[in-house]
């Protein structure tokens, strides 16, 4: 009896631990650990997906050498499927099997030199060259030789490509108002954050609002959200009764601050939606020994409350130039209508006295500065529920107190993931917010000739040698 019962419980064990267990991803670059972004579209498929590997791993065509790292990817991706339900994945040899090659090549209208993945959802399909997945360099094309493979972006293509056939009407459109120093995804210096924005089946358009004055329609009526990126100069009236229109209608708004700039009357239409921005800038005093150093570089920290940056929490993030600290007015009846997104970490403060026209410093006044917490990102509501998980005719929108972060020179992976969470909760996504899918690098090691010879060395005759002398006392030590 003492044996059954010490197997039953063996057993018992065995079984609840199948699905109870932790996995970890310990690569150098984290290749194999998918983001929240894919692991969410995963989890929220209405039926099941097939992928066709359409490869051969011993052609010489370009992206071969990926054949490893996409059927690894490919097994993430039908573990978040439900446990392998709801993602299936034929492999294709072309060389082996020339009958099925011929019979997909004729289906979905490929060359059958080149290796694809061919994705189907719902009746509907998309053919991904696999040369799409890596990132190369062509400088060695250069000397005759093959461009080498320095990333590895599978994850981004393949997540892009499911979120548009999941989704093939809800193509979100969003504009960036122009005219005013604003930035426009996809050009320079806004480039990288219009990439991210297309693989998430998101549409950028210019929005001029000062062609109301030629009598044209004010925000047109497919906009998801109307984004604010760096007004360097202040809106006119005109462009201003637009907006405000606009987010009286239940509206969504992303409101991205150039502190250099000169905008009170933008300003003014923030402070009236609940969020104010304070005339100073957010900084920090950094002992340098003989002086005293002024650290403009916010690094900032999220708050939990919010579905926008509750996935994000224990990261930080930062933001790059100056940065201006918000003031939110919190409503009795509702005081989730205006809540914080991001603060500065300890040590930062919101300095009035921030010009340094003397010379002499920076100095914070106990009265009029702003000190911990200092909120440099917030979001408001107007109407509606205050959820972030419900949209019930609610106006919505996001300030912060920078723009600078999502240039491509100063864009980290946090800043991105923050950006793509508040787009993609303004236009009802919700479930996608989190963490993106980023590009995979892989690490590569250069040594000049000295440091070869240094290492060829060291690995053929120096620790063998020690290994054999060593070997050799103990052996005679033994023997004695």
């Amino acid at each position: 009896m003492q044996i059954l019962a010490a197997l039953v419980m063996t057993l018992t064990v065995l079984c609840w631990s199948l699905g109870h267990y932790q996995r970890f991803d310990c690569s150098r670059s984290h290749k194999f650990e998918l983001s929240n972004q894919s692991k969410e579209t995963m989890w929220n498929l209405t039926s099941p997906v097939k992928i066709t590997v359409y490869f051969s791993p011993s052609s010489l065509a370009t992206g071969s050498e990926l054949y490893g790292d996409i059927m690894a990817m490919l097994r993430e991706f039908q573990f978040y499927a439900h446990y392998y339900r709801n993602l299936a994945v034929e492999r294709i040899d072309p060389l082996k099997d020339p009958a099925a090659a011929k019979e997909i090549q004729a289906r979905y209208k490929f060359s059958g030199e080149e290796n694809v993945l061919i994705v189907e959802y719902g009746g509907r399909s998309s053919v991904i060259p696999v040369p799409e997945m890596g990132e190369y360099d062509a400088a060695p094309t250069n000397y005759g030789d093959p461009p080498r493979l320095i990333a590895f972006r599978g994850e981004q293509v393949l997540t892009s490509a499911l979120i548009g056939l999941i989704e093939p009407k809800l193509n979100k459109k969003v504009y960036f108002l122009q005219g005013h120093g604003e930035g426009l995804p996809g050009l320079p210096p806004l480039e990288l954050v219009g990439q991210n924005l297309k693989r998430q089946n998101i549409s950028v358009a210019p929005l001029n609002l000062a062609q109301l004055a030629q009598g044209l329609p004010s925000i047109p009526n497919d906009a998801a959200i109307v984004v604010i990126a760096g007004a360097h100069f202040d809106l006119s009236a005109t462009e201003l009764q637009a907006l405000q229109n606009y987010w009286n209608s239940g509206g969504h708004l992303m409101v991205l601050l150039d502190p250099t700039g000169e905008t009170p009357t933008l300003d003014s239409f923030l402070s009236t939606a609940g969020i104010t921005p304070r005339n100073d800038r957010v900084l920090r005093l950094i002992n340098l020994g003989n002086s005293m150093g002024i650290l403009r570089d916010v690094t900032g920290e999220f708050f939990a409350d919010s579905e926008i940056t509750s996935r994000l929490v224990g990261l930080n993030v930062l933001f790059a130039g100056n940065t201006r600290s918000l003031a939110q007015r919190i409503s009795p009846e509702n005081p989730r209508s205006t809540r914080p997104l991001i603060r500065a970490v300890h040590g930062f403060r919101g300095c009035s006295d921030y010009l340094n026209t003397d010379g002499g410093g920076v100095h914070f006044d106990p009265v009029k500065d702003n000190f911990f917490p200092v909120i440099i990102a917030a979001m408001t509501d107007l109407g509606g529920v205050h959820d972030d998980r419900i949209s019930m005719g609610a106006s919505r929108m996001v300030v912060v107190g920078n723009s600078e972060f999502l240039k491509d020179k100063f864009l980290g992976g946090t800043g991105l993931d923050f950006f793509s969470s508040a787009v993609n909760m303004l236009i009802d996504r919700t479930r996608l917010v989190g963490s993106t899918p980023k590009t995979k690098e892989f690490f590569t090691l250069n040594l000049d000739d000295q440091q070869v010879r240094f290492l060829a060395l060291w690995t053929m005759v120096v620790v063998p040698l020690t290994a054999a002398l060593l070997g050799g006392v103990i052996l005679w030590r033994r023997r004695r």
